[in-house]
């Protein structure tokens, strides 16, 4: 059976590898439980210090599987998916480790909230990232979340109400993205940054985003959630 996920570490770089790219590597539980290991098993290995988020084949992720979703008889995981993606969320909140997206192609709806989960974020100039469920009449919960947490209320507001594609240049103006590159060369530059991370005292790298959490009031993503699902 082809892995869903592929979890690489190369000279103290970690990799989560979404691997589903007939399907545009599109979400299902299976994929997100293997998520999980993979960034706890990279968490909690003294060999990495930095984790890369990215897709396979040029694509970052297309949200759920909404076929996968719709299968009659419901697939046994349908049942605990959300508490299943929520809690992979607060996995990443609680990473101690810096996390890197490389957003190749787009990140759609449940993709997106998966960009903004990054600590950083490289894109290609013409990939984007669209935050789609205002469109279907959904909220959207943990992409409110990290919005609220990472960025201004103008941002986050625009980004989640107007449910607009916005590209590679236009996420770097919005502060969402650190760094808009060629298509082509979105993985190498997400390394090189990962690379320069990786090069830093991992104790003081780490020591500083848990006392930025702190500084903020961040202690728990799970209640974030929580307050914006009431």
């Amino acid at each position: 059976m082809t892995e869903l996920v592929l979890v690489e570490l190369e000279e103290g770089i970690g990799e989560l590898v979404l691997n589903r790219p007939a399907r545009r590597n599109s979400l299902i539980g299976p994929m997100v439980n293997e998520l999980a290991e993979g960034l706890r098993s990279l968490s909690s290995n003294a060999d990495c210090n930095v984790i890369i988020i990215r897709g396979n084949e040029g694509y970052f992720c297309a949200g759920l599987d909404l076929k996968a979703f719709a299968e009659d008889p419901p697939p046994a995981w349908r049942a605990h998916f959300n508490n299943d993606w929520l809690n992979f969320h607060n996995d990443i909140f609680n990473c101690p480790k810096p996390v890197l997206g490389a957003l190749e192609g787009f990140a759609i709806a449940g993709g997106s909230a998966l960009a903004f989960a990054c600590d950083f974020l490289v894109v290609g100039k013409n990939s984007f990232l669209h935050v789609a469920e205002v469109e279907k009449g959904l909220k959207a919960p943990i992409n409110t979340a990290w919005l609220s947490i990472r960025f201004s209320y103008a941002c986050a507001l625009k980004i989640l109400v107007q449910g607009q594609r916005y590209y590679g240049d236009e996420l770097v103006d919005l502060g969402i993205a650190d760094r808009c590159v060629e298509e082509v060369d979105v993985l190498q530059a997400t390394r090189e940054l990962g690379r320069r991370l990786a090069g830093f005292d991992p104790g003081v790298v780490q020591s500083m985003k848990r006392s930025l959490c702190r500084a903020k009031g961040l202690d728990n993503f799970l209640t974030i959630v929580e307050k914006i699902s009431r």
